[in-house]
């Protein structure tokens, strides 16, 4: 089944009905907002109706009024939405008996004017029945060939009233919503056209039960994404789409197998055929003890239930699983379906449409069985919330239930009723989680009641009413033998006030989620020693806002078997856990444990996650390598050096060992012990850092603002009230990187936060916090020096040194220590181990580093390698750009310290001096290759002193992918076949990023460090200072244009790039050089410059570009300005002193080859049209300039560069 073309098919009915509907409408007078003119309403007239001046029937205006009324009462898009999904269930319903050969092909098309066959054999006399006044009317229709559409509505109803699977599963199509069939509904590409000749439906897929559920999630997967999109909470009318999820077939084999199947085999242990026929049946290793297996006379005892059923899936799936037990057990077909109906099933669920499908998945699946019930003799138990009892209706309730019992009520049961009619009011939002507090006396009673009005030939419509309620009560009150189910998410952030208040008194275990609300109801309505099995999000198997639901379920029921699943199974999900528990208090319990996962958030095909569990439970060695997978791969093989996938005999008490009673069912006993002993938060307690509330106004990366208005010098708190700047450094987490870096970002503390502190009490977001010591937290500890780490991280742990002056943001929590050994330990493979089980998710909060086993010792050797590690990354991180404490660039470092001292100091060689940029870029490769391995080889001996200290040589290795050291992380290295490739035009691109930077005077080739970082720039800073036998001038605007070799400026790009070469390098090596320099670009450096350096600029930066683009739409005049150096006229130096002799240069250009136009060349005459198109672009970028050039327009650099940017409008190249 091709899910993809199921869904597209689905999605593009849903668009076509639902314009259809719309347009339908229309032509019957209503607006979009539901308004109607008043000589659009019909009027009764003698023998019909009046409308629009034509005579309707009388059926007409009650079925327009009808209309009229429902949409005052729900509005337009409920209708819209109602009536295309009424036509959507019942044509495809129609779709699905005629090709499971239970009703004659009459949506097929009869001829090639798409005349369905229903219209075509009435046209011959062939008419359903239908009341007379129908009847009359579609005689009038049929006389005229050009009202199809009219006469097929008419028909197709007639035809729903009379097929009893149809009109029993989805009940009598309302009068109105016979008027909204669509007009387009016959048209070619129509909705009916799409059924009739689908590509995206097989003939297969039509037999198959399945097929239902995926259509009904693929129709309303685009309501799921509107009402997703609104975001807050979920109205009671919202909660079905927001929460509706299609199980795959396997997950739900492997449910159903492991519940249903497992009680059958525990009471027919020699039952050898079932088992042999259930592919996902998980065996224990240890047999199940007979003491704890449920036990059960007859089959009919067998009580099952999925209590948010959906489209019926699981349902079905439990059907089959039954209707084979019966048959093997002698029943016939007959009994076996009749009693799965009466006896075994029962389904409920909060969306009736849901509810209908389900019905009619489970009649198809019973009809497949045995034709005898294709006149839907005996219905399967499903059901949905019954509208609230109307006392306007119905009268009073007390009144009501006196007729249902005949008197026989007591006031016991009178009062019990009272109190669970009342809390059904809300069933429309609470659904299947409602508790009945129903005394055995009262639920007695009330099935006596059923059994005695199910028995009666006439039932009173007010007791129908009744018994809708009284079934629904019943069904939430059995104790059932076996619970499967795919229960709804939702967060605690999205429930309505009524759902939310109503979990948090009655589950509170379970609030964080409503799946694990239902969870815990689950438990609490299967038998004792019955089973239940769910598919929810994994959070709640580590979370610590599922603590206590795990604490419960470890005191109160056995694990059973548990997948653990990565992201897929539901698409872009957020990883999956599928469980069978047993409802069994045992303290030895042990399961059986599937690991279908590896990093968080690397997402499968949801079949390859099923080809691995298939594998596993055929070999239970079988491992794979994930890092490897990708969905496009054929076949999942065995890997040596793959993860483990299977684990058996886990005794569930090891989870109370584990802090939070996390599910961490791959830890080694070992580690497991070692949480008894010292933890971290003892020794270095990690300590949060503050939140802001709001980062765009108080954060900045440090490039944007002034240089000279960051305070770098903070040592303690006190330092904080004293310093003048604006700025102080902070830690924000940041990408994976271990020992020193990701310092980027700064924070606005003036006047010792100040601004901040007011903002945080007085933000209009959060007008609950009094006091900005909420989120100023370990305010005392600001500006020591620790160790950092990010609290999100989708890798590996990785932990850093962060010497003094920063302030810790949330995102980048701190550990207050100056213990290397510490460090080290943190980087190595055993806290990264522990953390994946204690948050297996992307976040890694304080609270979980704090849980860390740790063992304090000294040692050395350990405190010299995690000192030249953090020596080697800080390093790292200061040769480029984007570190505060950039030097200079590593090519002219090398050049300027001589290659020769550098060899002569390491193999005693004699001292050379290279003027040759390939000879130094071999040597950088030298030098960095030479860093990187030993990082590597520091933290692989790091990891295998750790392992011994903590004995875990069994369970652990010391290996580190070279993947995982974190230096050269700028594209200057990729890892090719377990060694290193460099990047060899990676490195020249920061050659050129530091040579613009030279020219902008940002940096000078004679001194280290920033050099022009502020703004209001003085003239004496620009100067020409000498370097060696050359000189360099300090562009004198800041501005530098980004032209064609061939333009007019001096200071053109490509001519400082070649001026810098041989300026840095000597003029001797000039030619050598820039060859060298086109030789790793792959392209020459005006391509180069002209193609790439903008998005390589942007993409170093972050986005926040310190060089400013200026261009024209396509770029046929584009020039680069210093932020840091721009003022209220640099628009107009744009102008006046590069466009505009730009403009009268490219004049000149056209006029010489206007004048020679007779004698033009091929390629003369293409020159000459592409300089009339840059003419022409250039003139309409000079009107727009000019505007923002008499602006004047100043900016201040505080502000960052995302606000700053904007002001100038299109006359800058756009950021994203």
């Amino acid at each position: 089944m091709d899910t993809n073309q199921i869904k597209r098919f689905a999605i593009e009915a849903r668009n076509k009905l639902k314009e259809g509907v719309a347009m339908k409408m229309a032509s019957l007078g209503f607006t979009k907002k539901g308004d109607v003119a008043e000589n659009m309403r019909p009027t009764l007239v003698q023998g019909g109706s009046l409308w629009k001046g034509q005579i309707q029937t009388e059926t007409f205006f009650h079925q327009w009024m009808s209309l009229y009324a429902r949409i005052q009462d729900k509005g337009m898009n409920e209708v819209y939405e109602e009536a295309a999904y009424t036509w959507f269930n019942r044509l495809v319903a129609i779709r699905i008996l005629q090709k499971n050969g239970l009703a004659e092909p009459i949506l097929d098309f009869a001829d090639e004017a798409r005349t369905p066959r229903i219209v075509d054999e009435a046209r011959g006399g062939r008419i359903p029945q239908m009341i007379e006044e129908e009847r009359k009317h579609l005689m009038e229709l049929l006389d005229d060939d050009t009202k199809t559409t009219e006469q097929f509505a008419l028909l197709i109803t007639a035809w729903c009233h009379q097929n009893p699977i149809i009109e029993k599963c989805f009940g009598t199509i309302a009068d109105y919503t016979e008027l909204l069939l669509p007009n387009n509904i016959l048209v070619e590409g129509g909705f009916l056209d799409m059924l009739n000749h689908t590509e995206f439906i097989t003939d297969d897929d039509f037999r198959s039960p399945e097929l239902i559920g995926w259509l009904y999630q693929f129709y309303i997967s685009e309501r799921k994404d509107e009402v997703f999109a609104k975001k807050g909470k979920f109205s009671a009318d919202e909660i079905p789409a927001a929460t509706q999820i299609f199980t795959p077939n396997w997950i739900v084999k492997y449910m159903v197998e492991n519940t249903v199947g497992r009680i059958y085999l525990d009471n027919n242990p020699h039952a050898t055929a079932m088992k042999e026929r259930w592919k996902y049946l998980v065996d224990p290793d240890t047999p199940t003890p007979e003491e704890s297996k449920y036990r059960y006379n007859e089959l009919t005892g067998l009580r099952i239930a999925d209590l948010a059923c959906g489209s019926g899936h699981i349902l079905n799936e439990c059907f089959d699983i039954l209707y084979d037990l019966y048959i093997a057990e002698g029943y016939t077909r007959g009994e076996a379906i009749e009693n799965i109906f009466r006896h075994n099933l029962t389904g409920i669920d909060l969306d009736k449409r849901a509810k209908q499908l389900a019905i009619f998945a489970l009649l198809l699946k019973a009809c497949q069985k045995d034709r005898s019930y294709v006149d839907a003799k005996l219905l399967p138990v499903v059901l949905t919330m019954p509208k609230p009892w109307s006392e306007a209706k119905n009268g009073s309730l007390s009144t009501a239930l006196s007729h249902f019992f005949n008197g026989c009520e007591t006031p016991t049961i009178a009062n019990e009723l009272q109190t669970a009619f009342e809390l059904m009011k809300d069933a429309d939002s609470l659904g299947s989680i409602m508790k009945f507090d129903i005394s055995d006396t009262t639920r007695f009673a009330l099935k006596q009641a059923v059994e005695y009005w199910t028995k009666e030939r006439f039932v009173p419509e007010l007791v129908e009413d009744m018994m809708r309620n009284i079934q629904l009560i019943l069904a939430l009150t059995e104790s059932y033998a076996a619970i499967v189910m795919n229960p709804p998410y939702m967060g605690g952030g999205n429930m309505n006030e009524v759902l939310s208040r109503y979990v948090k008194k009655n589950y509170e275990e379970g609030k964080g989620d409503l799946a694990t609300v239902f969870v815990k109801m689950m438990g609490e309505r299967t038998q004792a020693k019955g089973l239940y099995g769910y598919i929810i999000p994994p959070s709640w198997m580590f979370l610590s806002t599922f603590e206590g639901l795990r604490k419960s379920l470890l005191s109160k029921q056995s694990i059973q078997s548990l997948l653990h699943l990565s992201r897929g199974v539901f698409g872009a999900d957020f990883g999956s856990s599928a469980a069978v528990i047993k409802n069994y208090e045992d303290q030895q319990a042990k399961g059986t444990y599937f690991r279908l996962v590896e990093r968080t958030f690397q997402e499968f095909d949801q079949n390859h996650l099923r080809v691995l569990f298939e594998q596993t439970l055929a070999n239970h060695d079988f491992k794979y390598y994930f890092k490897d997978y990708d969905k496009e791969v054929t076949e999942l093989r065995y890997s040596e050096n793959g993860n483990k996938i299977y684990y058996s005999d886990i005794s569930q008490q090891n989870f109370n060992k584990i802090p939070g009673s996390r599910f961490a069912y791959w830890l080694s006993n070992i580690i497991i012990e070692s949480f008894s002993k010292n933890q971290l938060k003892n020794v270095a307690c990690p300590k949060a850092g503050l939140s802001t509330g709001d980062n765009n106004r108080f954060l900045r990366l440090w490039h944007e603002v002034s240089n000279a208005n960051i305070y770098y010098d903070g040592k303690c708190r006190e330092d904080l009230r004293a310093f003048n700047n604006k700025w102080i450094p902070l830690t924000k987490g940041g990408g994976f990187r271990k020992w020193y870096g990701n310092n980027e970002y700064i924070l606005n503390f003036k006047n010792d936060g100040e601004e901040l502190k007011y903002w945080l009490v007085n933000n209009p977001n959060d007008p609950t916090t009094k006091s900005f010591s909420r989120y100023v937290r370990n305010y005392d500890m600001y500006c020591k020096s620790g160790f950092s780490f990010a609290d999100v991280n989708s890798g590996n742990t990785n932990f850093r040194f962060q010497p003094s002056g920063f302030i810790p943001n949330a995102r980048g929590p701190y550990i207050y220590s100056g213990n290397y050994c510490l460090l080290g330990y943190l980087n190595s493979i055993i806290p990264n181990e522990v953390l994946k089980a204690l948050s297996p998710t992307m976040s890694f909060n304080v609270g979980d580093v704090g849980l860390i086993p740790y063992i304090e010792i000294v040692n050395d050797e350990i405190t010299n390698s995690v000192s030249q590690n953090i020596s080697i990354s800080r390093q790292d991180w200061d040769a480029h750009e984007t570190s505060w404490d950039f030097q200079t660039n590593e090519l002219i470092a090398l050049f300027q310290e001589g290659l020769g001292n550098i060899r002569a100091s390491i193999n005693n060689e004699p001292a050379m001096n290279y003027s040759s940029l390939e000879l130094l870029y071999q040597e950088y490769q030298s030098k960095w290759k030479e860093m990187f391995h030993q990082l590597h080889a520091n933290e692989e001996e790091l990891n295998r002193q750790f392992i011994d200290i903590y004995g875990l040589q069994d369970e652990l290795t010391p290996d580190v992918p070279l993947e995982e050291i974190t230096i050269l992380q700028q594209g200057e290295v990729k890892i090719v076949d377990g060694a290193l490739q460099f990047q060899a035009d990676v490195v020249i691109k920061q050659l050129i990023s530091y040579a613009i930077g030279c020219w902008m005077g940002r940096y000078r080739l004679d001194k280290p460090g920033l050099y022009i970082a502020h703004p209001d720039v003085k003239e004496e800073e620009i100067v020409t200072y000498p370097y060696r036998d050359e000189t360099l001038t300090i562009d004198d605007d800041g501005i530098i244009p980004v032209l064609p070799y061939e333009c007019p400026f001096e200071d053109n790009l490509q001519n400082r790039i070649a001026d810098f070469v041989r300026i840095a390098f000597g003029n001797d090596s000039l030619a050598a050089n820039l060859n060298f320099v086109e030789q790793a670009l792959e392209c020459t450096i005006e391509k180069y410059l002209d193609k790439e350096y903008w998005k390589d600029h942007k993409k170093m930066y972050q986005n926040r570009p310190i060089y400013w683009l200026w261009s024209s739409k396509k770029g046929a005049f584009r020039c680069i300005s210093y932020m840091h150096r721009m003022d209220a006229y640099t628009a107009e130096r744009v102008r006046s002193k590069y466009l505009l002799p730009y403009i009268e240069y490219l004049n000149n250009k056209i006029a010489d080859l206007e004048s020679r136009a007779a004698q033009l060349s091929v390629g003369e005459s293409r020159k000459l049209d592409a300089l009339r198109k840059a003419h022409t672009e250039c003139v309409e970028y000079h009107e727009r300039l000019q505007v923002i050039a008499e602006q004047a327009i100043a900016f201040d650099l505080d502000d960052g560069v995302v606000v700053n940017y904007a002001k100038f409008g299109d006359v800058l190249a756009k950021l994203k």
